[in-house]
């Protein structure tokens, strides 16, 4: 599987999906074609669009052989460049890409991508059941648009060799650890985590202006105690193994990671809670390979398959015969593959934030904009 550190820049925020990249037209956008996407009709290759290492999650050499066809990969570096690539001309040409859970719907309504046929998919029905409470996020007109496969948190991350458990993520803001802790690069993570903290809103994506102006002073702060702010979480996971830090925002990946180069870290869990996410495999708009993209997202979601993934990259994976098969000790204690809610226990998953207005609460160009502030303080 792929080195996740040195591929782990993929969580750096481009900053660049507003609510004009969901709803503008593709025409509007036809300026930023140049990605090196083919055109639909120059091969039939299986063209995939996500992170580094996720398409080996569903490049079943089997399947892909005898359709006579290979996986063409294009890795993002942000989460955002799904939405400018398929408006830029990848509609038509685009077979497979990797949403987190909160952007599937409105991806959907904005006609990127097309429906998954359910009964095209049977391990579907292998996937455990706290997996399937996100069914509201994922449809459409009851039309299902994303299949998660994997999913973890960004925790509050510590060394128990150089500091004592922390019980809250205001402990960063502690002075005798200024320039021993560490933010998160990502707009979503920061953005939720911090308002949680400074509003305690059940879901963090529903907030008012106040409130928001609360989260980036607090954000600020955890700025102004930092030691620096991250480009990737390569680099936190670095800062954490020369032990120049003894706690921070993190990936649950970073405890392997640290632990390769013999530095102990573990995973605290504060009394506001920890933002945990699900990512999930689509099928573009017009796809070319529309029935070999969904036996190549069955195949995925096979216990074996799951189990290598789980495995390889230190995630959690949904499908439940394969989480009982996990035998690495490290992904089965981080995930709690014995007792799914015991892991999400203590997490929260917001919803997305309103791209047009809606009464009283910010939107994601509001998000956005609060979010630059924090960044030039």
């Amino acid at each position: 599987m792929t080195n996740h550190q040195h591929n782990a820049s993929k969580f750096a925020s481009s900053l660049t999906v507003s609510r004009r990249h969901f709803m503008m037209g593709a025409a509007g956008l036809a300026a930023v074609a140049g990605f090196g996407i083919r055109p639909a009709a120059a091969a039939r290759d299986v063209a995939f669009l996500g992170w580094e290492g996720y398409d080996l999650a569903f490049k079943s050499t089997d399947l892909l052989g005898k359709a006579g066809v290979n996986m063409q990969p294009t890795y993002i570096s942000a989460i955002e460049d799904i939405i400018t690539k398929l408006r830029g001309g990848g509609i038509g040409s685009i077979d497979l890409t990797t949403l987190i859970y909160q952007y599937v719907s409105f991806c959907g309504q904005s006609d990127l991508l097309g429906a998954i046929d359910e009964s095209l998919v049977p391990n579907l029905a292998a996937m455990h059941p706290r997996v399937k409470a996100l069914d509201k996020f994922l449809r459409v007109d009851d039309k299902l648009y994303g299949v998660p496969f994997t999913f973890s948190a960004i925790p509050l991350l510590y060394n128990p060799d150089l500091v004592e458990e922390p019980k809250s993520w205001l402990d960063l803001l502690k002075p005798e650890y200024k320039g021993k802790v560490v933010g998160y690069p990502d707009v979503m993570s920061m953005i939720v985590t911090w308002s949680k903290v400074a509003n305690g809103l059940d879901d963090p994506s529903r907030m008012t202006k106040e409130q928001l102006d609360k989260t980036v002073e607090l954000m600020i702060k955890v700025k102004q105690n930092s030691r620096t702010i991250p480009s990737s979480l390569g680099e936190i996971s670095d800062m954490f193994s020369r032990k120049e830090i003894v706690m921070g925002m993190g990936w649950e990946p970073m405890i392997k990671w640290a632990g390769d180069k013999g530095v102990n870290l573990k995973i605290a869990s504060p009394k506001e809670g920890t933002f945990a996410y699900f990512d999930t495999v689509n099928i573009a708009k017009d796809a070319p390979n529309r029935e070999l993209d969904h036996a190549l997202i069955n195949w995925g979601l096979s216990a074996e398959n799951q189990k290598t993934f789980a495995e390889g990259n230190i995630l959690g994976i949904v499908n439940q015969d394969a989480m009982k098969a996990v035998t690495d000790k490290t992904v089965a204690g981080i995930y709690h593959f014995d007792d799914l809610d015991a892991y999400f226990a203590d997490k929260f998953l917001p919803g997305m934030f309103p791209l047009e207005q809606e009464g009283e609460f910010v939107t994601w160009d509001d998000v956005l904009a609060a979010f630059e502030s924090y960044q030039r303080a």
